[in-house]
């Protein structure tokens, strides 16, 4: 499934975060990789369609799921132009072409190389259940659960360590049978002042937001 992933905010990108996690600063989203794009660094795994039953491996149920097929058709609907703009990035999203199975958008400020991109899990409808398996074969480079973010249950992973460098992934279990990966590169300015991963939750929770009021 995948395998590359928000609170409120103010700091110099312009994000006031209504978190415990770090503040964000102007330009606070996130540089990509060479080329201007965030990648996934998670195992392929196969698509779902098994007999388990949701969840498994140790993944937490998912007791307030949230219908997100608006923006499974639509992932550039998931932050708003304005909480783009508070972020420092592009008020509108470019969808995104051959996720490992997943729909995804990505803005991309081009002056600070700062990066985030959405992705829906579509073609692997098992929620957080595949990455809690994945880390209990060990696969994982970090495997860390979140706290809640926005009453939905988190991790963050990777198959290589790059927070040293600004990239993090957080997955969101939005239900027992659906996930969505915010994945996020900190602008050049903020590599080595700011959390990649705390960002990036901070980044989750504001497509959260958005996602519940249109649900």
């Amino acid at each position: 499934m995948l395998i590359r992933r928000s609170l409120l905010l103010a700091s110099l990108f312009g994000l006031a975060i209504a978190s415990a996690c770090t503040t964000t600063s102007k330009g606070d989203p996130l540089p990509a990789n060479s080329i201007g794009v965030a990648t996934s660094k998670s195992t392929p795994r196969t698509s779902g369609g098994g007999e388990e039953e949701l969840p498994f491996a140790g993944a937490p149920k998912v007791t307030n799921p949230l219908n997100t097929s608006r923006y499974e058709q639509d992932p550039c609907l998931s932050l708003s132009s304005e909480q783009a703009r508070e972020l420092n990035l592009p008020a509108v999203g470019k969808a995104t072409e051959n996720e490992v199975l997943g729909v995804g958008c990505e803005w991309y400020n081009e002056e600070t190389r700062g990066n985030v991109t959405i992705v829906f899990i579509v073609d692997d409808p098992r929620g957080l259940s595949p990455e809690y398996d994945t880390n209990n074969r060990k696969e994982w480079a970090y495997f860390e659960v979140l706290p809640a973010i926005e009453g939905y249950p988190a991790v963050t992973r990777s198959l290589v360590d790059d927070r040293d460098i600004g990239h993090c992934t957080v997955v969101v279990g939005a239900a027992d049978d659906m996930a969505f990966e915010t994945i996020l590169q900190l602008s050049q300015a903020n590599v080595g002042q700011k959390d990649p991963c705390a960002t990036a939750a901070e980044v989750a929770g504001l497509a959260l937001k958005t996602m519940k009021q249109g649900a």
